[in-house]
C-alpha cells in the first residue's frame, strides 16, 4: 500500500503560527531575511549624507549671514550719514568774551585758549609730510586778531598769540563806531571770510537737532546737549606737530 502525498495550500496555514516560520524558505536557500543594513556601506552613506547636509546648511547660513550683514551695513551707512561727526557731548552756552571788542582784555585771553602754538600749521610724517594748515584754525582766524600788546602779559605766552585776521569782528565794531577799518578788516577781506565760513559750515554740515524755542518760534542753539568733535584733543595734537612757534596773519 503506497503512501498518499497531499498538498495543502499555503493560505491554509494557521495565521497564528509564530512569525519565525516565515523565514524558513529563505533559510532553505542559504539566505537571511532582509532587515536593516548596518554594514560598512550603510555607515559610509550615512556619513556622506551628514557631511553633505552640514555643508549645505553651512553654505545656506553663510550666504544668509553675508546678505544680512550687507543689509545691516547698508542700513548703518544710510543712517550714519546723518549722524553728527563727533562723539563728545557738549552744550553750547553764550560767552560774551568771544564777541567783545578786540581791545577787550578778557576777550583776548579767551580767544588765545582756542589756538595752539603754531597757529594750526602742522607737519606729520604720515598724515602731512609737507606742512599744511588745519582748516578749523583758518576758519577761526576770520573771527579774531592777534592780541598785540596783550600777548606780552605774563598770563600769555608771546608765541601763542592769534593771527591778525580779525576781519569780521573788527569790521563789525568799525561799522558800529563809524571808524576806518584796519587793513585786515577791509571789505575785500570781510567778503573772503564770509564766503569761506559759509562754505566751511556747509562742508561740515552739522546735523545736531536743535530744539525750537516756542517763545521765539525759532532756535537759539544754546542750552541743549549735542555731539561735537574733540577740539581739545585736536589743539593738543596740532601743538605737538606744529611747524613753528611763530604767530602772524596768513
Amino acid at each position: 500500500m503506497s503512501n498518499k502525498i497531499t498538498y495543502e495550500p499555503v493560505h491554509s496555514r494557521d495565521t497564528t503560527e509564530d512569525d519565525e516560520h516565515d523565514d524558513l524558505p529563505l533559510l532553505a536557500l542559504g539566505q537571511e531575511k532582509q532587515g536593516p543594513r548596518n554594514g560598512p556601506y550603510s555607515t559610509t552613506c550615512l556619513l556622506v549624507t551628514l557631511v553633505l547636509v552640514t555643508a549645505a546648511a553651512t553654505l545656506v547660513s553663510g550666504t544668509a549671514g553675508f546678505i544680512w550683514g550687507r543689509h545691516i551695513e547698508r542700513d548703518r551707512a544710510e543712517s550714519d550719514w546723518f549722524s553728527p561727526p563727533g562723539r563728545i557731548d557738549h552744550t553750547f552756552n553764550y560767552r560774551w568774551q568771544f564777541s567783545a571788542r578786540p581791545s577787550n582784555n578778557e576777550s583776548q585771553i579767551w580767544w588765545n585758549k582756542v589756538f595752539p602754538k603754531g597757529r594750526g600749521f602742522i607737519q606729520h610724517p604720515e598724515i602731512s609730510p609737507v606742512p599744511h594748515g588745519l582748516a578749523v584754525f583758518h576758519q577761526l582766524h576770520c573771527l579774531v586778531r592777534r592780541p598785540g600788546k596783550f600777548a606780552k602779559l605774563e598770563y600769555l605766552h608771546p608765541l601763542t598769540s592769534i593771527s591778525n585776521q580779525d576781519a569780521i569782528r573788527h569790521g563789525y565794531y568799525s561799522a558800529v563806531d563809524g571808524t576806518e577799518p584796519i587793513h585786515f578788516a577791509k571789505p575785500g577781506h570781510i567778503r573772503h571770510c564770509i564766503d569761506y565760513l559759509r562754505q566751511s559750515i556747509m562742508c561740515n554740515a552739522d546735523t545736531n537737532l536743535e530744539p525750537i524755542d516756542p517763545d521765539l518760534d525759532g532756535v537759539t542753539g544754546w542750552g541743549f546737549p549735542r555731539k561735537c568733535r574733540d577740539i581739545v584733543r585736536l589743539i593738543s595734537w596740532a601743538q605737538k606737530w606744529r611747524t613753528h612757534n611763530q604767530t602772524g596773519h596768513h
